[in-house]
């Protein structure tokens, strides 16, 4: 019996060394932009060892590079066959290893660099939803934990919605609002969605939707000190002095010692008023 457990333990150490070659040269064949080399070592990878997540990403990353060589010209400088390629395979990667963070943000990016904006936020969606089944255990290269899972998924999340926010696309606007009202059903105290919606919603100017979304977020977070200042904000675009006064008052209480610029442009608009 030990000998048998000896030989399996044997047989899984050559597999995870063939595995951390494979990538070892992989790498290095598409950092020295070395295409047919890499694609031989694929070809070896995947024949070896099929089942490794890891080949899933250098799949995905071949292929991205080849279609950023193909359409180095083109108008979002990809060429698309190379492309769909490279989220086949991604898309696959994620199927078979869903905990697996690394994947599923490279997806987001590359559909966002393609432009293709209603599988970006399908993308997000599926994100959100699955940050909630595992509780954000997210997993990484040669499934590792994530380092801060939470902090991660929901720093991501807020990129993406930065993303949309850039293209100024009122259509856009509208799936940023969607992306936050999905966060705050499964993190109903996640300010960062409430301020969210009031930058579309100050963007669109419906002042009180906006005043009335951070103040929502201010019920639970009274001492964070940007939902302060953007609520004195809001109070001094719709004309309320003494309400703008006090939370830019707030503001400047509750600034640490890090957000010198935030309390110094606190005191100015006090000057102001």
């Amino acid at each position: 019996m030990k000998k048998r457990l000896l030989l399996i333990i044997c047989a899984l150490y050559g597999l995870l060394a063939n595995a951390q070659s494979f990538r070892d040269d992989f790498i290095k064949a598409l950092d020295a932009k070395d295409m047919k080399k890499a694609e031989t070592v694929l070809k070896a990878w995947d024949l070896a060892n099929a089942n490794d997540a890891e080949l899933y990403v250098a799949y995905f990353n071949f292929f991205t590079v080849k279609s950023m060589e193909a359409g180095a010209l083109s108008s979002n400088g990809f060429e698309v066959s190379y492309a769909k390629q490279a989220l086949d395979y991604i898309s696959e990667g994620i199927e078979r290893f869903p905990m697996r963070l690394d994947m599923r943000i490279v997806k987001i990016y590359l559909l966002g660099e393609l432009h293709n904006y209603p599988a970006y936020i399908e993308e997000i969606f599926s994100l959100i939803a699955y940050s909630d089944k595992i509780k954000n255990n997210w997993k990484e290269a040669d499934l590792l934990s994530v380092n801060y899972p939470e902090d991660m998924f929901f720093g991501i999340v807020a990129d993406c919605q930065e993303l949309l926010f850039s293209k100024e696309d009122p259509s856009l606007f509208k799936e940023i609002i969607r992306i936050s009202d999905e966060m705050l059903k499964y993190y109903p105290k996640h300010t960062q969605s409430h301020i969210a919606k009031s930058t579309v919603y100050v963007a669109l100017k419906e002042y009180d939707n906006a005043l009335e979304t951070l103040l929502k977020a201010n019920d639970f977070d009274s001492t964070n000190s940007i939902l302060l200042f953007n609520i004195a904000y809001l109070y001094s675009i719709k004309g309320d002095k003494a309400n703008a006064k006090k939370y830019y008052e707030l503001t400047i209480t509750h600034c640490s010692d890090k957000e010198e610029d935030l309390k110094e442009a606190a005191k100015n608009q006090l000057k102001e008023l």
